[in-house]
């Protein structure tokens, strides 16, 4: 998707734009463990508009980073993800010190990759239908 997307672009726009395309997946899992991390120190009114920053990266990270011959495996280890996440959720509450904080980063980290992974698993179906 990000060479369809790059072949339009003169030379040095078009490699700016693979090289933050490529970085984003990066950046938004460095952003959403800070939020999750942090988000006790956040002020309220704050963390709503980080969360929705951390959407709307899965978004660009699902449309231009994951391609695909990388679909499947995303789908697969994002599913493997969303499960241990919500299995560990009751483990997680009982932990005394760190417990919170921990639900707290897996929650940011859900927020930025299920985006991703639900555009990524329609352009997978719409691609086997079209074959």
């Amino acid at each position: 998707m990000a060479e369809r997307f790059s072949k339009a672009m003169p030379g040095s726009v078009n490699q700016i734009t693979n090289k933050a395309i490529a970085y984003t997946f990066t950046v938004g899992v460095v952003v959403a463990l800070v939020v999750g991390l942090a988000s006790s120190f956040i002020p309220a009114n704050v963390l709503p508009y980080l969360t929705s920053l951390l959407v709307l990266a899965g978004i660009v990270v699902g449309f231009f980073n994951i391609h695909r011959d990388e679909a499947k495996d995303y789908v697969v280890l994002v599913t493997a993800l969303v499960i241990v996440t919500s299995l560990s959720e009751n483990i997680l509450s009982g932990v005394q010190v760190i417990g919170p904080t921990l639900e707290s980063v897996l929650s940011s980290i859900l927020a930025f990759v299920l985006p991703s992974v639900v555009i990524v698993a329609v352009r997978a179906i719409l691609n086997l239908e079209r074959s």
